[in-house]
């Protein structure tokens, strides 16, 4: 071989060979799980005591820590306020607000003239009934008069 490194990787590949075909198979699954849920967390911490230090200090977003409940109330006011308009466009609610007061007017107007129609109908059979004479042909039924 003409190097360290691709020395080191062909000693690195034929043990992970070795490891996955030859010992993995007869691992039971619980002890496999368990493994690596522990390698898991030692690497996490591992890394967090490596690069802790780097994660408090350089990252910007810390300064944005005490100001993110107003942001995500700010946020929730400015969905819902895009939501209202988005949802209730000028154009639509206007025309469903002329829909409405049309229908409205047309069932007064409809109401109305039924009241009047009944009552002028009502008034002149009335008028008829109490003022106007009664002419020969219709008393010839009645005997006394």
């Amino acid at each position: 071989m003409d190097s360290l490194l691709a020395t080191m990787l062909l000693f690195v590949m034929a043990i992970t060979a070795l490891l996955t075909f030859l010992i993995m198979p007869i691992v039971p699954t619980t002890a496999l799980v368990l493994g690596a849920s522990i390698l898991l967390a030692v690497g996490v911490w591992w890394h967090w005591t490596q690069f802790g230090v780097e994660y408090r200090t350089s990252t910007w977003q810390e300064q944005l820590r005490n100001y993110a409940g107003y942001v995500v109330i700010l946020v929730v006011i400015l969905l819902s306020y895009a939501f209202y308009v988005l949802g209730y466009s000028g154009s639509q609610l206007q025309t469903m607000t002329v829909r409405a007061q049309t229908a409205i007017q047309e069932a007064g107007r409809k109401a109305s003239e039924k009241i009047v129609g009944s009552t002028s109908r009502t008034l002149s059979s009335l008028s008829d009934a109490l003022f106007s004479e009664a002419t020969p042909s219709e008393t010839a039924g009645i005997v006394g008069v």
